[in-house]
This record gives structure tokens, C-alpha cells and sequence, in this order.
């Protein structure tokens, strides 16, 4: 009884007691960015783009659906008592712009003598045939025209959708290193207020002393008044970048969460993603992969499909067509008919104004998306260039702000011991301190434009965001 007594106290002492709090793991950039891709607003109505391409496409197939035609045909009043039934189905296909076609009829009753040849056999006639294109319509027609630009088209919405992508990875990083650079401020602050706070009793008893005159207790007293008010304003900082942070981070239900200020992380990572400053593999990269460059590669390609289909339309139709028809049963006239028809048929637009207007049309815009094609690769490889300078400057200031930041806290401790001593003032005290606070912020700003470059290089080259060790 004794042992299962020490055993329950034991389990008792390492459960943990209700309201005690728990330690809450540092939110990371993964998890931003994770739930940014799960559940952003923007990126899943860039990813309907893709559904509605896809419904495209669907439709663009549908021109090659099987058709199926029922004419129906009584003679209610009139000389010739008769009725008609015409059932027919049409196939086209990509082949050549070829068309098959069959189908059954039948006519009863009484026909005039030059409607002869609607009258069939008691089971009706079959037919079957097939019309081919031998100019127009042979290489390119509108029905095949359109599938392949639906189909292009699905590749575009695919590029839209990374180009969003880009754009929601590189947004989302800018928010998490606007969060963490406010909490930065945040803790440099409190560190501020709690060392005015924490000497002002030892001033008092030193003015009590008469070891110092009470104008220094007044100094300090403001400077704490100073202080408190900085905490406020960085607290401020803090809560406005959590409520941007919360428009990417979400939770399963896809509602916003605001991170709380013990998900902080301590610092900046101490190691940053690695970069090629190659400038020309650089560009030729971005080139590459960029999503824009793509897309307006496969827009000129629909626009060359429809070029082809314009330049295909100026051209006469002749159209060759075989048919062939039986009749089925035993038919009026004690004969059934077996029928073959070899047709020729002529289509010739005299001016050609519609295929020429829209050819001419289709001729500028594949023009237009050429120098937009220019325009962009030159915006990108300014973009490049431009983040690659902006990274070897913010490893400047980054590495000029640790090491003002370190001298900053050796002037300052120094001054803190004249101080002591009493060869220093409070007021020249304060100003190391306050110089060694904005030393240490500047160091968390240079830190925060680094690592929001990175996310910049990564977005200009195409590539996902690189994670960097928290």
C-alpha cells in the first residue's frame, strides 16, 4: 500500500496543474508559409483560374461531340397525304477536318411526282457518308483551332497560378520578418525601461545620501516616462504586424490566427540562404523559370494558332463528299434502291474581308506580345540586378550595425561604471544607453531587409522560398 501510495504522489507531482502555463514553441516561416498555401484567399481564386481553363478545354472538345439531328414531317391538309422521319448523326474529327455522317429516314404515303425520292421502302433508308476538306479546312479548322488554344490555355491558368504563388510566398516572408524585426524592438525597449527602472531605487538612496544632487533622480525619472512610452509604440508595432502576419497564417478552417508575442522568435537567423551574385546565370535563371516569360510564350502560341486558322480562311473551300444510301424492306414499286453520290462542293469568298481584318488583327497582338516579351526580360533582369545590390548592402549595414552595436555596449557599460563612480552624469549615461538601443535596432533592421532581399531573389529567379534555420 505504501508503494502504490509513493507512486501516486509521484504521477501527481509530474502532472501538470491546471492554469500553468505551457511553453510555446517560436512560430517558424514554414508554418506561415504552409498556411498561406493552404488556405490564402488570393491563391485558391488563382487556383479556380485552372478549373475555369479546364472548363475550357472541355468545351473546346465539345466541337467535336457527336451530333444527332430528328426531323419529323407530317402533311396535315393538302393534296398529297404524307409523313416524313429523319434521323441523322454527325462525327467530326481532327483529322483532317474529315466529318462522317449516317443516318435513316423514311417517307410514307403520297409525294408529287417530283418528290418522288422521299418516298422509302416500308423500313425506312440508311445512308453513310463522310466529307473532306481539300483546302480550307484541311490543316487547321476551327474546331481543332480551339482545342489547341484550350489546351495552351490550361498551361497559362498553371502559370498564372505560380506567378500568384510567387507573389503569396514572397508577401507572406515580408510579414514574418516585419513581425519579428517588431518584436526585436519590442525586447529592445524593455531592456531600455527595466534598466531606468531597476536603478532608479539605488539613485534615490543616493540622493538621500547626498551622494548626488536630485536632479539626476528627475532625469531618471523622465527617462523612465521616455522609455515606458517607447514600449508602447514598439507594442503597437508588434500588434499591427501580427494582424498582417494573420492574413497568411490560418487555421484548418481557413480563419486568420494572430500569432501571440510568446510565438516570438528570439533573433534573426544567425545563417542566411546562400545566393549565385553571378549576374548573367543569374538573369539567364530568372529567364528560365519565370512564370510571366511562360506564360506570354504560350499566349503568342494561341495567337499563332489563330493566325494559321485566319490565313487558312482566306483560302476557297472545296469540299469532297461521298455518300452512300440503302433501302431497307420491300419498298412501293417492288424494288429497293441501292444509291452511291460523289459530290463536289465550291466555297469562295470573293473580298475575304473577315479572314483579312481578323488576320491583321491577330498579326499586331502577336506583335504586341513580342515587345511585352522585351519589356519584361528587361524588367527582369533589372530586378536582378536590383535585389542583388540590395542584398550586398544589407550584409553591409548588417555587419556595420553588429559591430556599432558591440562598441555601442562597451560605451555604455564603461559610462555605467564613471557613473558609478560618480565621473559621469545621468544624462551622458542615458545617451550611451539610448545610443547602444538604436545600435541593436539597427542591427534587427539591417537583419530584416536582408532576409526580406532573400525572399525578393528567390521570387525575381521563380524558385520557392528557401527556409532558413530558426
Amino acid at each position: 500500500m505504501n508503494k502504490l501510495l509513493k507512486l501516486f504522489l509521484v504521477l501527481l507531482a509530474c502532472w501538470p496543474l491546471a492554469g500553468t502555463p505551457q511553453a510555446v514553441s517560436p512560430l517558424t516561416l514554414e508554418e506561415v508559409l504552409d498556411a498561406a498555401l493552404r488556405a490564402f484567399p488570393g491563391l485558391l481564386a488563382a487556383e479556380q483560374r485552372k478549373e475555369a481553363a479546364a472548363g475550357d478545354y472541355q468545351t473546346a472538345q465539345g466541337g467535336f461531340d457527336t451530333l444527332l439531328k430528328i426531323q419529323n414531317r407530317w402533311s396535315v391538309r393538302g393534296v398529297y397525304e404524307n409523313q416524313n422521319y429523319d434521323v441523322n448523326l454527325e462525327q467530326p474529327t481532327v483529322f483532317g477536318g474529315t466529318t462522317f455522317f449516317g443516318g435513316w429516314r423514311r417517307g410514307t404515303g403520297d409525294y408529287p411526282v417530283y418528290e418522288g425520292k422521299s418516298l422509302t421502302a416500308e423500313d425506312g433508308e440508311v445512308r453513310i457518308g463522310v466529307t473532306i476538306p481539300l483546302w480550307r479546312n484541311r490543316e487547321i479548322d476551327r474546331r481543332r483551332a480551339s482545342l489547341q488554344q484550350a489546351e495552351l490555355g490550361q498551361l497559362i491558368a498553371g502559370h498564372e497560378y505560380d506567378q500568384a504563388l510567387l507573389e503569396v510566398r514572397r508577401l507572406a516572408t515580408h510579414r514574418y520578418w516585419d513581425w519579428v524585426l517588431a518584436g526585436q524592438r519590442l525586447r529592445i525597449a524593455e531592456r531600455l525601461l527595466e534598466i531606468a527602472e531597476r536603478r532608479n531605487e539605488g539613485i534615490l538612496e543616493r540622493v538621500r545620501a547626498g551622494d548626488i544632487p536630485e536632479f539626476e533622480a528627475l532625469d531618471n525619472r523622465r527617462a523612465i516616462i521616455e522609455r515606458r512610452e517607447r514600449k508602447v509604440a514598439a507594442q503597437r508595432l508588434v500588434e499591427q504586424s501580427a494582424i498582417q502576419l494573420s492574413l497568411y497564417l490560418r487555421g484548418t478552417d481557413g480563419e486568420p490566427l494572430l500569432p501571440s508575442g510568446n510565438e516570438l522568435p528570439s533573433a534573426f537567423p544567425e545563417q542566411e540562404p546562400s545566393v549565385n551574385v553571378n549576374f548573367d546565370e543569374t538573369v539567364q535563371t530568372a529567364h528560365r523559370q519565370r512564370p510571366e516569360l511562360k506564360r506570354i510564350g504560350l499566349q503568342s502560341r494561341q495567337t499563332e494558332i489563330e493566325r494559321d486558322l485566319q490565313n487558312d480562311q482566306k483560302s476557297p473551300g472545296i469540299d469532297l463528299s461521298v455518300v452512300g444510301a440503302q433501302d431497307i424492306g420491300q419498298s412501293p414499286d417492288k424494288t429497293n434502291r441501292d444509291e452511291l453520290y460523289v459530290g463536289l462542293n465550291f466555297d469562295i469568298p470573293l473580298q475575304r474581308r473577315i479572314a483579312g481584318g481578323r488576320a491583321q488583327a491577330v498579326a499586331a497582338n502577336l506583335q504586341r506580345l513580342k515587345w511585352e516579351r522585351r519589356l519584361l526580360e528587361d524588367r527582369i533582369a533589372a530586378e536582378v540586378k536590383d535585389v542583388l545590390s540590395a542584398i550586398a548592402a544589407a550584409r553591409q549595414r548588417l555587419a556595420l550595425g553588429k559591430d556599432q552595436q558591440r562598441a555601442a555596449g562597451q560605451l555604455e557599460e564603461g559610462e555605467q561604471s564613471r557613473f558609478d563612480l560618480g565621473d559621469s552624469t545621468l544624462l551622458i549615461v542615458n545617451l550611451r544607453e539610448m545610443a547602444h538601443g538604436d545600435a541593436a535596432l539597427a542591427a534587427a533592421e539591417a537583419a530584416g531587409v536582408l532576409f526580406k532581399a532573400h525572399a525578393d531573389y528567390q521570387a525575381v529567379l521563380g524558385n520557392e522560398i528557401a527556409h532558413p534555420a530558426n
